[in-house]
């Protein structure tokens, strides 16, 4: 009869609650993992521990964008002028002296009939999305704003008009006896303009220069404040059913509210951002909204971190890296879709100006005006059109009731990462050049036309002069501007010779370069300007000075699509949004699927390198129940039978010595999760 096996039930047991207290220490392990910062190879956190400082006031950007540049701090300030390449055209027309009225050539209006008229659609042959022409809005509100003087506020004594005049005959505005499109003059800088035309008139940027989040967080100490909670860092927001949007003005309960522009709504139902442009229309409002909930995401994550930083502290963090996408996304994905490489980068250079220039802000850079088109789709999450239907253009100004009652952002946002954005070209849709803020002949603009005498109201002089400014040759027949033969006769059919074009219209008229959406022009100056801001700003988010070199990584691979998916409920994307995806299963960026984004924090809103709550309890809970149930066997288990079905099961996890003794080689844990920081 054979000896039944010495029974090791203690040592099992033993061995049992081994295992239990080092599943425990691994699961308590794996908590504090996830607390903690996660750590750099210079030993510093991703986001400094309480008792570092967040970041020093002198590489943060300053509301008004004073002191930027150490040597001048006036430099891309609040108020500081904009700048010239080419010398402003001179005139002597009397009362306007620095008007360029341009009598040699047919009026704005006229010019926008013969040459903007839209006869059909010409999608953008590169397939770039409506995100391209809207960052380009954002940005552009980012670092340039020329108020006008209407005589609405009290350091203006009357307005200054300049009208363009419509013919009775005009086929979309005419009206027996004609009619005036309403146009006020750019507001000028003090001291100039005043008679003498050796002292043409200059305009002030009335907001900062710099890439510095002016659009999200104001251009002005009194505005930034006002937008705060004042309260974890974080920024003030209306709580809607469609998720968190921008907080709503009430001039009546707060005299305080920064003013808002506004053009035929009912003025409290208005947001107020940092922009005051912020409300023009429905897809402008939504960048607002989504960089405003990244501030408050990013507040909260390092709020969570850092549980003793101050509100400032916090606050001023969140911008910095809000800050720090803004400006990545516009030269890793923005400039680079429109064909634009700028040189590499080489650091800071104290020596550059980098007030933006007359050519770019008046001319250049309102190449997103013909890139718009009349309709803003509104799509669910399969691509199909919302239950609210899509929405024209022209119901889209100043009207915010399509978010408030719309379904919010993302029907917006997924419409405009899924339609192709017509050609950058002279023709304007009939929504911006006729009905613009209202029906023709009642109130309706002509964006075409306002553009134009936009250029020469600021002096820009014609559209060769203004290549030779950037060291371009000059053209000397029509078909230097283009190939195509029906843009040649409308040109040759409106202006007198080819030195007399208008230079907005010249620039929208070349053929584009090779691979671009631009013109030569339009491409040169772009690339100037924005090679400008890059490198005479001390504090880029690629500078030695920024103060985020630990994170620089993480910035730069965080794109657009990243900031949309975890700040609305979009479940997937394109992973370059400023090209067109209209085949939901090519559109690869899921929260799931992504890792690294800004500030070391993955879509999770964990930091990366650990592992989030539902990882723990996904890989932990399993584990101890094993344990669980291997301690109850242990105890239970007299009979070989059990035993030998016992190791069967626990095989995975444990192996025995030579002495029959149980040892721990896996958790049952993925390495790799382990390890994914």
């Amino acid at each position: 009869m054979s000896k039944r096996p010495k029974s090791n039930n203690g040592l099992q047991n033993r061995n049992g609650f081994a295992l239990l207290t080092v599943a425990l220490f691994v699961f308590s392990g794996l908590a504090a993992v996830s607390a903690s910062p996660v750590q750099k190879e210079s030993g510093a956190s991703t986001y400094a521990s309480a008792d570092e400082s967040a970041i020093s006031t002198a590489t943060q950007y300053g509301y008004d964008g004073v002191g930027v540049n150490i040597g001048h701090p006036g430099y891309g300030a609040t108020g500081s002028q904009i700048s010239r390449f080419s010398e402003r055209y001179p005139t002597t027309d009397g009362e306007n002296l620095t008007f360029w009225d341009r009598s040699d050539v047919p009026n704005p209006r006229e010019i926008s009939n013969s040459l903007c008229q839209e006869d059909q659609s010409h999608p953008d042959s590169q397939g770039l999305s409506d995100f391209n022409w809207l960052w380009g809005q954002f940005i552009t509100h980012e670092i340039d704003h020329t108020t006008t003087q209407d005589g609405r506020t009290p350091d203006q004594d009357q307005p200054d008009t300049a009208y363009i005049p419509i013919s009775e005959d005009d086929e979309w505005m005419g009206y027996p006896g004609g009619l005036q499109m309403r146009f006020f003059r750019s507001l000028v800088v003090n001291g100039t303009g005043n008679g003498d035309p050796l002292n043409q008139r200059e305009h002030p940027n009335t907001i900062t220069t710099w890439i510095d989040g002016s659009v999200v967080y104001g251009s002005d100490e009194g505005r930034a404040n006002w937008l705060r909670e004042h309260i974890g860092g974080r920024m003030k927001v209306s709580d809607f059913e469609e998720g968190d949007l921008l907080p709503q003005a009430n001039y009546a309960e707060d005299p305080t509210t920064p003013g808002m522009s506004f053009a035929g709504f009912n003025f409290s139902n208005s947001f107020v951002a940092g922009d005051a442009r912020a409300n023009e229309h429905v897809a402008l409002l939504s960048m607002h909204i989504l960089f405003v909930r990244e501030h408050n995401r990013l507040a909260s994550e390092i709020l969570d971190r850092n549980p003793d930083w101050s509100d400032e502290q916090i606050y001023q963090y969140a911008r910095h890296i809000n800050v720090g996408l803004i400006e990545s996304i516009t030269y890793n994905e923005f400039l680079p879709s429109l064909g634009i490489e700028l040189d590499p980068y080489n650091g800071y250079n104290p020596t550059i100006d980098p007030s933006i220039s007359n050519e770019f802000a008046t001319v250049a850079f309102r190449m997103g005006h013909s890139q718009i088109g009349s309709t803003m789709f509104r799509l669910n999450e399969t691509r199909m059109t919302s239950p609210d239907g899509h929405l024209a253009l022209r119901e889209g100004f100043f009207d915010v009731t399509p978010i408030t009652e719309g379904g919010g952002i993302g029907p917006i946002l997924r419409g405009l990462a899924f339609n192709v954005q017509p050609e950058n070209d002279l023709m304007f849709v009939d929504d911006l050049r006729n009905q613009m803020f209202g029906p023709p002949g009642a109130g309706g603009m002509d964006l075409c036309a306002i553009d134009t005498q936009r250029g020469r109201d600021h002096g820009i002089p014609d559209f060769n002069t203004v290549r030779e400014a950037f060291g371009l040759a000059r053209y000397t027949n029509w078909s230097d501007f283009t190939s195509d033969n029906a843009t040649i006769e409308a040109l040759n059919n409106t202006y007198p010779d080819v030195d007399s074009v208008d230079a907005l219209i010249g620039m929208l008229a070349e053929d584009h370069v090779e691979n671009s959406a631009l013109g030569e022009t339009m491409h040169v100056i772009i690339k100037e300007q924005f090679t400008r801001l890059r490198d005479g700003d001390r504090l880029y988010y690629g500078s030695e000075f920024s103060e985020l070199g630990d994170i620089q990584d993480d910035i730069n691979s965080t794109t657009l699509a990243d900031v949309i998916l975890r700040n609305t409920e979009i479940e997937r994307i394109q992973c370059n949004v400023f090209f067109s995806e209209q085949v939901l299963d090519e559109m690869e960026c899921k929260l799931q699927n992504k890792e690294v984004t800004s500030g070391g924090l993955n879509n999770n809103n964990e930091p990366s390198g650990t592992l989030s709550g539902a990882d723990i309890i996904k890989y932990t809970v399993p584990l101890l129940l094993i344990i669980i149930v291997l301690i109850l066997a242990n105890a239970q288990s007299n009979s070989s039978n059990v035993i030998e079905k016992k190791e069967k099961a626990e095989k995975p996890l444990l192996n025995e010595d030579e002495n029959g003794s149980q040892s721990i080689l896996s958790y049952g844990l993925n390495s790799e999760i382990l390890d994914d920081g």
